[in-house]
């Protein structure tokens, strides 16, 4: 009688039961009898996937995501693909994996495509591989037509090689991508908007919402196209700025009020990697960018002299209207910032979250945390890591610390302190 009873349930509530169970609970589930082996195959249940084909386990990986592809690989919208720990030598057996992989999925119709961290210029000496691999994946979306976010963060692939699956998915699914990530996308030391073919393969994507990528990705005419091509549509840029990339160009202020003009609601986030000098990082930030999202990382050198003052005080004085986020980890031992960061956290009235690694001093903590007590700034967040305290500082920050504890808890901030001595004081 029972058997009777969970035979005969409704269809929608068999398959919202299928939902919650891993795969091998699914299989022994369909296996119970006809009606529930019947909707083993419902399409709802199989729209998201995430292979891990990569790793010691490369072969075993790959097998079974390929015998998963041959039954529901049809039904898949959101993929994610990791190749985790990648070598030389699985290199190969990764290439022949994602061959017979996406030869499989050709006919899903994608809404979502991930892979990060493919590393081809860090990990792949074999060009042969190289280059089937590229092929696999530039046949692969030739059959994509419904694809909205686009993901291949940190591929580094070489500039015909990536401007070839540029090409196909604008091609393809040029008219409904709205995210593109494209951060590291191309391999470092590349000036890829010296290559024609890279302008014109971004004049086929017309609806981008959200787009992360390289400064050495971006120029004086890209910034114009976008302007033309993206009008009403893009919403926020995420920048990366790395010390390896070409990144002497500038943009000039004219081309990005253009931008500006045509995408009222833009936003831009940059990140500035291992680069500290100040002469480096100004010029790139005009004016008339809308930078709502600012972190620098300025690497290690404790001789320069960076200009860390200057920086900060550009940030301020140019973008106090709309900056939101600032993390500024500035590993100079012998530049004192505490006036400029005092005058950036009570000028910016829209700073929210605020992450510091610097030498700073204990009085300067202090005048901050008054000010949010006070409520004449209002971050939300705000991470210290302290450098180069004594013992006795140490001390006087934990007190500092304590004695703010009930406004914290009371208005629900999220506020921790550090030293770079990993001495925690939350």
């Amino acid at each position: 009688m029972e058997q009777y009873k969970w035979e005969h349930l409704p269809d929608v509530v068999i398959i919202e039961i299928l939902k919650y169970l891993s795969d091998e609970e699914k299989v022994k589930a369909a296996l119970t009898c006809k009606n529930w082996g019947r909707l083993y195959y419902t399409p709802c249940l199989w729209r998201k996937r995430h292979f891990d084909v990569g790793g010691y386990r490369v072969h075993a990986n790959g097998l079974r995501a390929c015998q998963f592809a041959s039954l529901h690989g049809r039904h898949v919208q959101n993929l994610s693909l990791t190749c985790t720990h990648p070598s030389y030598h699985t290199a190969k057996m990764f290439q022949k994996t994602m061959e017979e992989l996406l030869f499989k999925m050709r006919h899903a119709k994608l809404v979502e495509f991930e892979l990060e961290r493919l590393e081809l210029e860090r990990f792949w000496r074999f060009e042969a591989s190289r280059d089937r691999l590229i092929s696999n994946f530039v046949r692969f979306f030739r059959y994509q037509y419904r694809l909205e976010t686009f993901d291949m963060t940190s591929a580094q692939l070489p500039s015909n090689g990536g401007i070839r699956i540029l090409e196909t998915l604008g091609s393809n699914s040029g008219e409904t991508i709205k995210e593109l990530f494209l951060e590291d996308f191309f391999h470092s030391r590349l000036a890829i908007i010296q290559v024609p073919r890279y302008l014109n393969c971004l004049t086929l994507f017309k609806n981008v919402e959200f787009l992360a990528l390289n400064y050495n990705c971006i120029s004086e005419d890209v910034i114009v196209l976008f302007a033309k091509t993206l009008r009403g549509k893009l919403d926020m840029i995420n920048i990366k700025v790395c010390k390896l990339d070409p990144r002497h160009h500038r943009i000039s202020g004219g081309a990005w009020g253009m931008l500006k003009r045509a995408c009222p609601k833009l936003v831009v986030s940059f990140w500035f990697e291992n680069i500290g000098q100040m002469h480096e990082i100004v010029p790139i930030l005009s004016k008339e960018i809308p930078v709502r999202d600012f972190h620098i990382w300025t690497g290690y050198d404790d001789e320069a002299d960076w200009g860390l003052n200057d920086t900060i005080r550009h940030l301020h004085v140019n973008y106090k209207h709309i900056i939101e986020s600032v993390s500024l980890e500035l590993d100079n031992n012998h530049e004192t910032v505490d006036e400029e960061i005092l005058a950036m956290v009570t000028s910016c009235k829209h700073l929210k979250d605020f992450t510091l690694n610097a030498v700073i001093l204990i009085p300067t903590i202090q005048q901050i945390m008054e000010l949010q007590r006070e409520r004449k700034i209002d971050l939300r967040t705000f991470r210290l890591t302290a450098c180069g305290l004594s013992e006795n500082e140490w001390t006087e920050l934990s007190e500092i610390r304590d004695s703010y504890s009930a406004m914290i808890e009371q208005r629900a901030l999220d506020f921790r302190f550090t030293t770079d001595l990993i001495v925690d004081f939350s």
